[in-house]
């Protein structure tokens, strides 16, 4: 099952790329500008045409370049851009090679300037060979948030209450920041992207097909950040401030500078979060005994995070640049929980019970990365890149449980420290060069990954009035991953016909260390991940694609530490230290067709996992529900996503649907746990442009919607989940400042429902995330054009290798 989907596709590749391989082929080159302010014009179309007729075209890219591949011969090229005058050049020679028409100066419209300002924005949704890029550093709904908020308007992505973050519905989702891992461990990327501020995101790309060039871990795909760095000339940045009716606070700033060979960015946010919830849980048990669990928990959180990040980029040459980076973020807070549950018994009296949960926690974490990077001519260049990365987190919690009415034993009041650590260290080379008409990209990675954690509780001796230590619950592991890796891959274009392929060879090795019980769990184990795309585009407005990728769930210290959680007492989180990975082969075609108003996309897909990771409930003989993960024997899912895009006149946004179906097989030792499942949703993200309404600049209108329809688990069934976001926003100074009111839930629909339906057991748990709530932002940019102007001229590629080439 492993390589059986990228061998169906060889068929196929070998049938559409025979005969263009074969033919001879010239390229034709240039960049296309504004002739009064030398900016790139992106978008802008290029078609090679032969007595009038159409022969083929290209579309430019964000820096205004463009590259046109036809078969040698003479031609007519015109060049257009909405609210210019076209340009047309006869006779122009291709012959074997490429041709370079230098810069091609486009004068805007006398006609069009009359009427409108244009304003060349980048499309809000644009598709690649490998993924999906969606321009969110306009949004105003996200505007004075966070990457979490950003990332909950994208299509297919889904954010639960915890900031856990799922794609097409599974949740092992990797998470990049300008092309790499986020600094920080998995357990950890929810606290990350929360302290992120939404300012310094410039667009989001979903890979859910990952190629072999990228890590593997991940089975759901990539969602790579991709901040705003580039520099201008000078100094320019950002300044934002808001506030909302909870007592929430957020402030950053993004600067640029660049002079000379430097290029120098950084980003400071700080945030104050304050959030209440509620939640119920409703339990009942049949056997033997018969009794039945309610409980009212209610919460107040609060989260104040500072996040600091430094780059600096040095051109030693025209061909060699240097880079480095530094990153330093803070995270702390803290939570009490009140629970009040009250069981009742078919033979005893009624007994309710409060216990009071409180919590503070505290987190460091840095990261420090140079990187080289020298081009040795088109298409040809070495990327090396060195990284450290170190976290730290402390929590401490405190219990203490009272009787509220009947009569009953009390646990002893409870005390609770946990201290964790992990250090990271990766090396990185990536080698590009053109290689008989392909680009080849060779590469090596070396990361070692050091985890340890401790956890020490006490309670209370009615006897002494002591706190004396826990017996069978404290606990001290480590965890330490060891991962060598190459690859290799290639890419080429025929004519219409675009090809990736690749494999990446992968050996690691896992260690996971119970100091307590003097357990040792190895796991060493070797992988191969191969990849293919293949992209079919017969006019400059469909684009077919076609792909396949192997990735990899390593099961994390939280899902193999066998200790206990303690939260609630009735409700347990246990890991299992056997848990193997799981591996997922995953098949996606789409098809893309530009209209007159935007885009139509639709996107069907197929992913098989094998040892597939589930979270399993399992009542124990003392009346206690304790979820844990094993290993079930394998999982297909299979669905369709279908996006619209908009972009005409004021009204400018996106709507997506999808529907899969999710089966799985497995069993442990007390039960089957087989589901076959149908689940659909959808997201409207949608602005409207009220234009100038008190003189005072633009006035912009957005909503954001979506919706998760129920779904049924291997053990229950998972509720429906609403959203839905509104932002009204101000632009000030000439486009240089924006008042941004935000209403965030404004319907109170947020929120989360599961049933787990077992034999003798029935559970009914619904949880108020506590999201509403309406705040107010004001942004101000100095020392650059701001707006879709500026953004233009900014690809903001993050990272050396990590630049979204078009195949």
């Amino acid at each position: 099952m492993r390589l059986r989907f990228s061998l169906l596709l060889l068929p196929l590749l070998a049938a559409g790329l025979g005969p263009a391989a074969q033919a001879q082929t010239a390229s034709l080159v240039g960049e296309i500008v504004d002739a009064d302010s030398d900016r790139p014009l992106p978008t802008a179309t290029v078609a090679l045409l032969v007595a009038d007729s159409l022969i083929t075209g290209a579309t430019a890219d964000f820096d205004g370049a463009f590259r046109v591949q036809a078969p040698p011969g003479t031609y007519d090229v015109r060049v257009t851009f909405v609210g210019y005058d076209p340009l047309r050049q006869s006779g122009v020679t291709l012959g074997n090679g490429e041709t370079d028409l230098g810069q091609i100066r486009l004068t805007p419209s006398a006609e069009a300037l009359a009427e409108v300002s244009v304003a060349a924005e980048r499309p809000q949704r644009q598709s690649r060979i490998d993924r999906t890029v969606y321009d969110t550093a306009d949004d105003p709904v996200a505007e004075g948030g966070n990457a979490t908020d950003v990332l909950s308007t994208i299509p297919s992505v889904d954010v639960d209450v915890d900031g856990n973050i799922s794609l097409r519905g599974s949740g092992n989702v990797a998470v990049f920041i300008n092309g790499r891992p986020a600094p920080v461990s998995s357990e950890f990327v929810a606290s990350y992207l929360a302290s992120l501020p939404s300012g310094s995101i410039d667009r989001v790309e979903v890979i859910p097909n990952p190629s072999a060039a990228f890590e593997p871990d991940g089975v759901g795909g990539i969602l790579n950040i991709v901040l705003k760095q580039d520099a201008e000339p000078g100094l320019g940045g950002t300044l934002t401030a808001g506030a909302d009716v909870l007592g929430g606070v957020d402030l950053s700033t993004a600067l640029t500078y660049g002079r000379g060979p430097w290029s120098l960015a950084a980003t400071y946010g700080f945030r104050h979060d304050v959030r209440d919830g509620s939640g119920t849980n409703l339990r009942e048990n049949s056997g033997e005994v018969i009794s039945t669990l309610f409980q009212d928990e209610t919460e107040d959180r609060t989260r104040t995070s500072h996040l600091l990040n430094v780059s600096a980029d040095y051109a030693a040459s025209r061909a060699t640049t240097l880079s480095s980076s530094v990153q330093v973020g803070t995270r702390g807070g803290d939570e009490t929980e009140v629970n009040t549950a009250t069981q009742t018994f078919d033979t005893d009296p009624d007994v309710t019970y409060k216990r009071v949960a409180e919590e503070v926690g505290d987190g460091l974490s840095g990261d420090v990365r140079l990187g080289l990077r020298h081009t040795f001519g088109d298409d040809h260049r070495l990327s090396i890149e060195g990284r450290a990365e170190a976290s730290e987190e402390e929590e401490t919690q405190s219990y203490l449980e009272s009787l509220v009415a009947g009569t009953g034993e009390l646990d002893a009041p409870q005390r609770v420290a946990e201290d964790g650590s992990e250090r990271e260290y990766s090396f990185q080379v990536d080698y590009t060069r053109p290689v008989a008409g392909l680009t080849l990209d060779l590469g090596y990675l070396g990361e070692i990954e050091r985890e340890e954690s401790t956890l020490f509780s006490e309670v209370l001796d009615a006897e002494t009035g002591e706190y004396v230590p826990e017996v069978g619950v404290n606990n001290e592991f480590s965890y330490e991953q060891v991962v060598h890796a190459l690859y290799a891959q290639a890419a080429g274009e025929w004519g219409p016909w675009g090809l990736q392929t690749g494999l990446r060879m992968e050996g690691a090795r896992t260690t996971f260390d119970l100091f307590t019980t003097d357990e040792s769990f190895e796991n060493d184990y070797r992988s191969l991940f191969p990849s293919a795309f293949l992209s079919f585009s017969p006019t400059d407005l469909i684009t077919l694609r076609g792909g396949y990728s192997r990735r990899i769930n390593r099961p994390r210290t939280r899902s193999l530490n066998p200790f206990p959680s303690f939260d609630d007492p009735f409700n347990i989180r246990q890991g299992n230290p056997a848990l193997r990975p799981e591996y997922v082969d995953a098949v996606e075609l789409s098809a893309n067709v530009l209209t007159g108003f935007g885009s139509v996309s639709v996107t069907p897909y197929y992913r098989h996992t094998t040892d597939v990771i589930r979270r399993i409930s399992v009542l124990r003989e003392d009346g206690v529900i304790v979820r844990t993960s094993q290993n079930l024997d394998a999982s297909d899912a299979y669905g369709a996503e279908a996006v619209v895009t908009y972009e005409g006149g004021p009204l400018r946004g996106y709507v997506s649907f999808e529907g899969y179906r999710l089966q799985t097989e497995g069993e442990t030792t007390e039960t089957s746990l087989s589901n076959d499942a149908f689940g659909w949703g959808g997201r409207l993200n949608a602005s409207y442009g009220l234009g100038d309404r008190f003189g005072w600049g633009n006035l912009d209108l957005q909503a954001t919607a979506r919706y998760s329809a129920p779904i049924n688990t291997e053990q229950g069934r998972v509720g429906a989940r609403t959203f839905v976001d509104l932002a009204l926003r101000q632009k000030l100074f000439d486009d240089k400042a924006s008042l941004t009111l935000k209403a965030r839930d404004p319907l109170g629909l947020a929120g989360f429902s599961y049933v787990l339906d077992q034999p003798g057991l029935r559970q009914e748990f619904e949880r108020d995330w506590g999201a509403q709530q309406v705040g107010l932002t004001f942004a101000y940019t100095f020392g650059q054009e701001s707006g879709s102007r500026d953004r233009d001229r900014q690809r903001g590629e993050g990272g050396s290798d990590f630049e979204g080439e078009e195949y």
